[in-house]
């Protein structure tokens, strides 16, 4: 498999999980599931955001390392 595709599916599985406890903190405290279901995008959305603030734009994966600019 090539690094990047790896990298990729490493980055969404960490999101996913993140996203999953996200949503089982929010039912265990006793959230609307109306209120959840609206704060999965927004979370799903902050991962992106933080994803491209540290590393690869091109592909909001926080694994994948920026392009060197030189090349």
């Amino acid at each position: 498999m090539d690094k990047n595709a790896q990298l990729q599916t490493a980055d969404q599985t960490v999101k996913g999980g993140v996203i999953a406890l996200v949503s089982y903190v929010a039912m265990r405290r006793g959230w609307e599931p109306e209120l959840i279901a609206l704060v999965i995008p927004v979370v799903s959305g902050v991962l992106a955001a933080i994803s491209t603030l540290f590393n690869n734009r091109k592909t909001a994966c926080m694994f994948v390392a920026k392009e060197d600019k030189n090349k």
